[in-house]
């Protein structure tokens, strides 16, 4: 073949290693951790399976940083929802509402993309110290609305920020689970109902 028929050689096509996780994610949430294939994700992002052992030359770290990636654009998009209220009581409302989602697919699938990474973290050391890590970002982001409530005199806590904080997680976290499998859409408006009902009790607001 002439020199315009012909195919060049060298380095592999390069591709935004974002969108390749972003493809993996999707597609941990429809096969599971554990099911995660390289031609799954080939289809997924529309990049061959080649490449992608490329960028990820084991199963085991394409899994893991898709995971690790999805909870970080997560944790991200909520900072930035966030930085948009300036009430702190009505920054974690909007917390509540975010989190639990309202939109059913959505929801499924955000809280399946948490359930695979806990499950998976409780099976592999590496991802379980993710775990800590982002968790624990979690928690500060939802410290720094009650720390700017109770510096407003909004807020009366009967224990300390960083609890009150993890509290408020767990309550969220707890309810997710119950959002994994089909429901009906009342249960997650009863669930940010619930959250907001014990929150408000715990910032010492139970009079609003």
């Amino acid at each position: 073949m002439g020199a315009t028929g012909s195919r060049k050689r060298g380095r592999p096509p390069v591709h935004q290693r974002s969108d390749l996780l972003d493809a993996a994610a999707r597609t941990v949430v429809q096969r599971g951790y554990a099911g995660l294939r390289y031609q799954d994700v080939s289809r997924a992002s529309g990049v061959a399976v080649a490449s992608l052992r490329h960028y990820f030359p084991t199963l085991d770290l394409l899994r893991r940083e898709a995971l690790e990636h999805a909870v970080r654009v997560e944790l991200a998009q909520m900072r930035a929802g966030l930085a948009e209220i300036e009430d702190p009581w009505e920054q974690l409302r909007w917390h509540v509402v975010a989190t639990i989602d309202l939109d059913m697919d959505s929801r499924r699938e955000g809280w399946l993309l948490w359930l695979e990474y806990w499950r998976a973290a409780a099976h592999e050391p590496a991802l379980a110290t993710d775990t800590e890590e982002v968790q624990q970002a979690w928690v500060d982001l939802v410290q720094e609305s009650i720390d700017a409530g109770v510096a407003a005199g909004r807020f009366h806590l009967d224990q300390t920020a960083p609890e009150a904080a993890r509290e408020f997680c767990a309550l969220m976290d707890g309810f997710g689970m119950w959002l994994v499998v089909e429901h009906p859409e009342q249960r997650a408006r009863d669930a940010i109902a619930s959250v907001e009902r014990a929150a408000l009790r715990m910032l010492g607001l139970g009079g609003r």
